[in-house]
């Protein structure tokens, strides 16, 4: 089925590292895990659980972008020397990391990784990296045979610049989209209209949208002082809550691999009842 508009991918996002900035591409390519790079390192406090925006919001201030070499990163942050992150850098022991309801066994990273973030976050903490035989499925309620790297729950965060833009408009205030931190951006469409897609092709790929995403207080965080305060979360309260959750945003798998570009034209293959099942 056609859509009724054009749709066009308007920004391509990756995090490489769990709850640091990330930063724009302009194309992109699929692996198993989704976007290339996306969340394949993360830190976790010394009793294995994974350190994030929600306890430590200045890890908003890691900036991070790619080199030439692929798959290799810098990350900047005040005050602090650049580091480099490589997936050839050497990797030590495996240790048990917790994210949310989730264990599993990764490798740290030689421990001045480690020691670097702990120096600017000022608390304790290693730097682990996900491995490509690790297998971590997703939710197999929704997306069975799926799985996932460091992302909190599914491979991709679909949000459109129009829902952003409408719920700016109920806030009288103008939020950052990133501070929902989605993968990927579509404009062209009406405000919420992505609660009723199931499946959409981009370049050459396929995208599944098999979850809304409900939203936490990493929300609350400024991207740009990662500073913690007001948020979108009680805007959103009024009008995008459901079964005491408020959402923004849609969780996707890639049902096909393939690479896409800003700019593509984005279509709506498959559509359903909205998720949430919220009109307006």
């Amino acid at each position: 089925m056609e859509p009724e508009g054009i749709l066009q991918l308007s920004r391509i996002r990756a995090y490489p590292l769990k709850g640091a900035a990330g930063f724009d591409l302009e194309e992109a390519e699929v692996d198993s895990l989704g976007i290339r790079w996306d969340r394949r390192w993360m830190l976790v406090e010394p009793d294995g659980g994974f350190v994030s925006q929600r306890n430590h919001p200045r890890l908003a201030l890691i900036r991070v972008a790619p080199l030439e070499e692929p798959g290799c990163f810098r990350m900047d942050a005040p005050g602090m020397e650049p580091l480099e992150l490589s997936p050839e850098l050497p990797l030590g022991e495996w240790i048990e990391a917790t994210l949310h309801r989730d264990r599993l066994t990764v490798p740290r990273v030689f421990p001045g990784a480690g020691a670097w973030f702990a120096r600017f976050l000022e608390a304790p903490c290693e730097l682990v990296f996900i491995p490509d035989e690790v297998r971590r499925p997703v939710d197999t309620a929704f997306a069975p045979g799926h799985r996932v790297g460091f992302a909190d729950g599914y491979p991709v965060l679909l949000a459109t610049e129009e829902s952003l833009s409408d719920l700016n408009r109920r806030a009288g205030r103008d939020f950052s989209m990133l501070r929902f931190r989605p993968n990927l951006v579509v404009k062209g469409g009406d405000p919420w209209e992505e609660d009723g897609w199931r499946g959409l092709e981009v370049g050459g790929a396929r995208l599944d949208l098999v979850k809304p995403c409900a939203r936490c207080s990493v929300t609350m965080v400024d991207p740009a002082s990662g500073a913690a305060g007001e948020g979108p979360l009680r805007a959103m309260a009024a009008f995008r809550r459901w079964e005491g959750k408020t959402y923004f945003g849609q969780n996707a798998v890639f049902s096909r691999r393939g690479s896409f570009r800003v700019g593509d034209i984005v279509r709506i293959v498959e559509r359903g009842e909205p998720r949430p099942p919220l009109l307006y």
